[in-house]
């Protein structure tokens, strides 16, 4: 008997676009969220607000404050090292492992993120290039056929998204430089050469790491002045 598909509840559905928004860089890092606000704008009450809260809590999205109210998560440069350190030890395993599971469909899902990666790039979309940068990197988890695997990574995969979202126009000469380690990276997962592909992937998390943590010290990702409607 066919399992039937139950439908999403509204802390779930809340959560997707609160998610969304964060991960994509409406909401700035720091930046409170007013359960009142996104409860009006969504048209739901508090409580699957509240709920979407602890979802997005354990996600390492947002931080609830005890009587102070919910925010985006912040970083710090000891955050930025671990998380990349984290990375590190799980994408070249992810990649290995999509590699053995599901070779044509890496293959082609990889070429066409590139595709993208390099159309936003030529017409300077930094978030939809943001947006293929992390589909990228996703792609080996979500074709590796490993779930704890896959999960491993979903602890720091939102952090990360949401971290390359927050990075300003200040750093198109950055990436320009990514889309061609990106590149030369699925070059080498073709020819399934890991030994090089290691290489080049602590290259690319180590300059990664670097932009994050010049951002963080020029202010660049802090929160905005003016608030943001997700219910659109």
């Amino acid at each position: 008997m066919r399992k039937i598909a139950q439908p999403h509840s509204l802390a779930e559905i809340a959560a997707a676009q609160l998610r969304e928004a964060i991960v994509t860089g409406q909401l700035r890092l720091g930046e409170n969220i007013s359960e009142e606000k996104l409860a009006r704008q969504l048209g739901i009450s508090r409580t699957p607000i509240r709920d979407c809260m602890a979802i997005l809590s354990k996600e390492g999205l947002v931080v609830v404050r005890s009587k102070r109210g919910s925010f985006v998560f912040e970083t710090n440069v000891a955050d930025i090292g671990e998380i990349c350190d984290y990375r590190l030890m799980l994408e070249l395993q992810g990649i290995k492992a999509a590699v053995g599971h599901a070779p044509a469909a890496y293959q082609s899902s990889m070429t066409q993120i590139l595709q993208d990666m390099e159309a936003a790039l030529a017409r300077g979309d930094s978030v939809a290039y943001g947006t293929a940068d992390t589909a990228f990197h996703q792609l080996a988890f979500d074709l590796c056929g490993n779930s704890y695997l896959r999960d491993a990574y979903s602890l720091v995969a939102g952090r990360i998204a949401a971290l390359r979202a927050n990075i300003t126009a200040a750093y198109d000469e950055r990436r320009r430089e990514s889309f061609t380690e990106h590149r030369a990276m699925a070059d080498m997962i073709a020819a399934k050469d890991f030994p090089t592909l290691e290489t080049a992937l602590s290259r690319h998390v180590g300059r990664t790491r670097e932009v994050y943590i010049k951002a963080i010290q020029e202010g660049h990702l802090g929160p905005p002045g003016a608030p943001v409607d997700i219910s659109a």
